[in-house]
């Protein structure tokens, strides 16, 4: 047996020794038949380029870096972090809200608006990405339904959160505490030595230990309102219901101005898309060819400012010392804890609609114009 595989292994080396040797090449055969090219492939960058094109992409980022969105002049640093008021206060709050339908809790570094919160950036990395977030038709505050292709995604947030009902619903006389403490303590003690405190026909200090407490009964009977917050009103952005010609008070109702259907982003963006959101000529002169009717708009804010002063005087608002005659009464008027007859509240309601609407009546004229008219009335003498 051992003889029998020492056979075996002298011939099977024997055998890789002759397969081993290889004689001289021989002259090289004719080339083969080239194969068939395959598909050009897409170059890598290619789809970068849908959008970052240089100077279109440029000039949309040069615009929208001077906004108010993109500069933070929405509150962020304080609104933006917290969870009830991301939503429109901050980038992570928008999207969070557009992803979710909600904002689950607070943020502590909230970012100012940018691309990615209107747009789905980076997805499908092609024109797709240039879809909106959340541009379904709204519901405002009132139950109407507010429907207007591209401006959707602007209602979302710029609409009224509340109707002035939420303050004047009461079935019943009934009376209100409010303590001021601290910091409040002096400018509340001096308003109620001045009388300059609405408290209703019945109001009182109730406490006041001369220190740094004061507690005031409001005095609210069934004519009267009461404004229980001094951040009373629609809430800093009712644009959408104001172009729908919805949630004023006393009654007045309206419908959108069928000649400004240009909407948001027509009229904000104009036929070259402007990111910087501010409104475009343009859009005004198609129909003003003589210009923008600037003394139309004046004589409006005229208006306002003596309605400011009508309700300032009754105690409803306070205007800050620092507004000038010309300045933007938008962000200079504060609601005052008050209660006030309703036709004064009515009054009160639609001018801080007015006021935070900030169009001076060129989102919606004739609506505009109601509110303003029936403002007045209740001051008339």
């Amino acid at each position: 047996m051992k003889n029998l595989i020492k056979l075996f292994s002298i011939v099977f080396l024997f055998g890789a020794i002759f397969m081993s040797c290889e004689g001289p090449e021989g002259p090289a055969g004719t080339n083969g038949i080239d194969g068939i090219d395959g598909e050009d492939g897409t170059n890598g960058t290619a789809t970068c380029f849908v959008c970052h094109d240089g100077e279109s992409i440029e000039t949309i980022q040069a615009q929208f870096y001077t906004s108010q969105h993109a500069l933070g002049d929405i509150a962020v640093d304080y609104a933006g972090g917290r969870g009830s008021c991301a939503e429109c206060h901050s980038h992570q709050g928008f999207v969070e809200w557009a992803l979710t339908g909600d904002v689950a809790e607070d943020f502590s570094a909230p970012e100012a608006w940018k691309c990615s919160t209107c747009h789905t950036l980076h997805t499908e990395f092609d024109e797709t990405d240039w879809a909106f977030r959340a541009d379904d038709a709204i519901t405002l505050s009132d139950g109407s339904t507010f429907d207007d292709g591209a401006s959707n995604l602007c209602a979302n947030c710029h609409q009224a959160r509340r109707e002035s009902d939420y303050y004047d619903s009461a079935t019943a006389a009934y009376t209100e505490d409010e303590e001021f403490t601290d910091d409040d303590y002096a400018d509340m003690a001096a308003a109620a030595a001045a009388m300059e405190i609405a408290w209703g026909p019945a109001g009182e200090v109730k406490y006041d230990n001369g220190v740094d407490t004061i507690i005031i009964t409001f005095d609210v009977p069934t004519t009267h309102v009461y404004i229980s917050s001094t951040h009373a009103g629609p809430h800093h952005g009712p644009q959408a219901n104001m172009f729908a010609g919805a949630s004023a008070a006393g009654g007045i109702t309206g419908s959108a101005f069928t000649a400004h259907a240009a909407g948001c982003t027509g009229c904000h963006m104009g036929s070259d898309a402007n990111h910087s959101f501010m409104p475009q000529e343009e859009t005004c002169t198609a129909c003003h060819t003589s210009g923008v009717p600037e003394d139309d708009m004046d004589a409006v804010y005229d208006r306002l400012v003596a309605l400011a002063v009508e309700l300032e005087a009754v105690h409803a608002i306070h205007i800050d010392s620092e507004w000038e005659d010309g300045d933007p009464l938008f962000g200079y008027v504060h609601p005052a804890l008050a209660s006030i007859p309703r036709a004064q509240f009515e009054a009160f309601w639609n001018f801080m609609y007015m006021v935070e609407d900030r169009s001076l009546s060129v989102h919606n004229p004739t609506f505009y114009s109601d509110m303003l008219d029936a403002a007045e009335a209740a001051f008339a003498k």
